[in-house]
């Protein structure tokens, strides 16, 4: 398998950036002018770049291009970037925990709650998944 995309993965790819481009533009339209930015707009934003993104990194199984998700490279590709996920949304969570307290002076509960869930959620799900192996 090669790295390579098809013309049709670029378009595919493309189409998402174009859109995530006209989605942030839109937010800091609306928010350039005071509007409030709400939960859909933020979102949107996310579900497109993690549309292209996700457009380019995999390949199509019928076209034969590219690594897939199914092969194990891809499974391989898979793990590791959601461990790397994992503990960049850890690192983040406590960053926003700290500028919460030294900014404002006060704690941002909903972060700290999450923040304790991500610390127990890897080592609990690998002694779950390690008691199926045993």
């Amino acid at each position: 398998m090669t790295g390579r995309k098809t013309p049709k993965q670029r378009l595919i790819a493309a189409g998402f950036g174009l859109t995530s481009l006209v989605v942030i533009g839109f937010t800091l339209k609306k928010y350039a002018s005071g509007e409030p930015v709400g939960t859909s707009e933020l979102t949107s934003i996310a579900a497109a770049l993690a549309a292209m993104f996700g457009a380019l990194t995999w390949g199509n199984k019928e076209d034969g291009e590219g690594i897939t998700q199914e092969e194990e490279m891809g499974r391989h590709i898979t793990f590791v970037s959601a461990k790397a996920a994992y503990f960049i949304m850890l690192a983040a969570s406590l960053i926003v925990c700290i500028v919460e307290k030294l900014a404002f002076g006060r704690d941002n509960m909903a972060v700290l709650i999450l923040l304790g869930l991500g610390i127990v959620l890897l080592p609990a799900a690998e002694y779950i998944v390690a008691r199926k192996y045993r």
